[in-house]
């Protein structure tokens, strides 16, 4: 298959379904530099600079409060980069990462104000 257009670089495409359905929506961002993302990670927009980070639960910047989930990996470490996130539809929770601050009880309420439902394939 083809590859995916994320940003200005190209992304291969990747055959496991992440995405499996919903209100599917997708939105894009930059990446904050020194973050090095993957498919499927949580993440929170900084509300100062409005760049995108692994969501951490006990951050305040804004970013604790989860807007989706990363739908390619991101290499950002050595500089901001943009990306491409999903902000709505139905994950597949076992391809969906938290960061080790989430318990389970706050991963359950994470996406609560948000169109994003974590499922179970079947």
């Amino acid at each position: 298959m083809s590859d995916i257009y994320a940003g200005s670089s190209y992304v291969p495409y990747q055959p496991a379904p992440f995405v499996l359905g919903g209100l599917i929506a997708f939105d894009s961002g930059e990446v904050a530099s020194g973050q090095n993302l993957q498919r499927g990670d949580v993440i929170g927009r900084v509300s100062a600079s409005g760049q995108l980070v692994k969501s951490v639960q006990s951050a305040s910047d804004g970013s604790q409060n989860p807007i989706g989930a990363m739908n390619h990996d991101c290499d950002a470490t050595s500089g901001a980069k943009p990306a491409v996130y999903v902000k709505g539809g139905d994950l597949d929770k076992t391809q969906v990462s938290f960061d080790a601050s989430w318990t389970e009880a706050q991963k359950l309420a994470a996406f609560d104000r948000t169109p994003i439902s974590l499922v179970t394939p079947e």
